[in-house]
Order: structure tokens, then sequence, then C-alpha cells
């Protein structure tokens, strides 16, 4: 695994924020500007207008009716960043979110979306909502995720002071963990490396040796004398990943959960019943992911 260049900075500087204007979005909407605030960058507050099936007696005007819905959108994602403080751009379309995302991050130059999750306990019964999956099938630059149990951020400053990078030590990492370390020693934040054993390494015949070579894989994912506050951790658990890794940052106050993607990451059916999804649609905590585009 390749060492992180000491040097390496992260910045946003074009941040869409999608929203259904519903209650899951509010600590979303604050995470968002408290990036853009951080990070000086224009905000674009979006949303996309849920067409619905009219009366006998509206299908003739409906073509106004949609616009009129469509400016008092418009009219309302201004109310919400126009006193914030960072430059903004409403943007309000009548595109599904699969069709407008993706042209939006092209015109904009996107480089960070951030939308809230709605998560229901149980396996059976994670939802991430409709909007969130998919950006997970179509977004190329980082996604923040923030669910329900997320309280908001500070109105004034992005507040993160203990970040959890997640990793499978596979070649995704390399470009996930220096969005982890950037922020890490941009807010002074205490940064914890964990990795995942498969159920059943405490029977591995060389235990020891598997240990001390995952050790050494994470230690070599941070650089030398990058000026942290606090020293990085490094741990490593045995069992499910998703849930080792929601337990941790749960019992460790973890308040930014990072994870990396590969670039051919099948969003597929299969994907609910992945690690990503788990960990987005349950984490006591906001979830940035990034994809290896490499």
């Amino acid at each position: 695994m390749k060492v992180l260049e000491a040097s390496t900075s992260i910045s946003f500087k074009n941040i869409l924020f999608l929203t259904d204007f519903k209650e899951t979005s509010r600590a979303a909407f604050t995470y968002a500007m408290a990036f853009a605030r951080q990070f000086n960058a224009h905000i674009y507050p979006a949303h996309a207008v849920v067409p619905y099936l009219p009366t006998e007696l509206e299908v003739p005007t409906m073509p106004d009716i949609l616009k009129q819905i469509e400016v008092q959108a418009g009219e309302q994602l201004a109310r919400m960043v126009k006193d914030s403080g960072p430059e903004y751009t409403a943007l309000v379309t009548q595109e599904a979110p699969e069709d407008a995302v993706p042209r939006w991050s092209r015109e904009h130059g996107i480089d960070l979306i951030v939308t809230g999750t709605h998560g229901r306990k149980g396996f059976e019964r994670l939802l991430l909502g409709s909007t969130a999956e998919t950006i997970f099938r179509q977004a190329t630059c980082p996604v923040l995720t923030v669910g329900p149990a997320v309280p908001p951020q500070p109105k004034r400053e992005l507040s993160i002071s203990n970040i959890l990078f997640a990793t499978d030590l596979s070649r995704p990492t390399e470009a996930a963990i220096s969005y982890a370390v950037s922020l890490a020693l941009e807010r002074h934040a205490r940064l914890t490396l964990l990795h995942v054993l498969p159920e059943g390494t405490r029977e591995y015949g060389d235990r020891a040796r598997l240990i001390q070579f995952v050790m050494d894989e994470l230690r070599r994912l941070v650089p030398e004398n990058a000026g942290f506050v606090s020293t990085p951790e490094f741990m490593i658990k045995e069992g499910d990943p998703a849930e080792q890794i929601i337990d941790y940052a749960r019992q460790n106050g973890a308040d930014l959960i990072v994870l990396g993607l590969p670039n051919n990451k099948q969003f597929n059916t299969h994907f609910r019943t992945g690690v990503t999804y788990k960990v987005v649609s349950t984490a006591p905590a906001a979830v940035l992911t990034v994809r290896d585009l490499s």
C-alpha cells in the first residue's frame, strides 16, 4: 500500500446539497453549510420536484402547476442558505435525480455531494432513500451522507474532532485515506484506522504474524511527521465488518467515518447486503465515501 505524502491537502470548492425538504435533510444541511464555510466553497442547494398524478381538472394546466412548484422550491432553497455566509446557487429540476445529479456535477464542477438518509433498525429494514441510493450509483466525487441519528453541526463552524477511517486494505484505501488524514490535520482531530478481520481468525495458526502484517499496513497508510495533534491510533477487530465499524464508531464517539469505494463497485440489489450500505444506513456519525477513480 502506497504511503500518503505528508503534504497532501484536500479542499472542497463546489458542494452539492440534495434535499427533499423533509426532517431527514436537516442535519445534512448543517453539514453542507459547515463544510462550505470551512473551505470557502460555493454551495448548490438542490431539489428534484417529485411528479404526481394530476386530477382530470389539473391536466390542462399541469405544465403551469409544475413550473409554480419549481419556482416555490427555488425560493425555499434560497431562504435556507441566503443568510448563512457562503455563496450559493439554488438548483431545481423536474428531472429524475439519476439524470439531474450527473448533469449538475458536470456543469458546476461538484467535488462533494451531501445528502441526508433515513435508516431503519434491523438488517432487513435498512433503507437509504431513493435519492441517496441514486447518488451512490452515479457519484464520481466524495459523498457525505448524514443519517437521522447524527446530530446537526454547530451553526458557524465545522465540528469534527474524532475521525474513524475503516479499511479493508484494498486499493481504494489510497484515495480515501488522503481525505481522512487531511481532515484530521485541518480540524486537529483524533484519527483512528480500523481493519476488521474475518470471523474465525482467532483460530488461525499464525495469527500473531497476520496481526503484525495488518498493523504494519495500517501504519504505512499514515505519513510520518505530518503534524497530528494526537498520534493516530490503529485498531484491528474481528467479525462482521459493518457491525464492527458501527460499534466502534458508537463506543468511541466518532463523528465522521471515512470509507473507500472501488471504481467498479456494482450498485445492484446486492449492494443492500454490502458493508458500505449497512454502515451508511445505520452509522451514528456522518459517513464520507470516496471512490477510487484510478
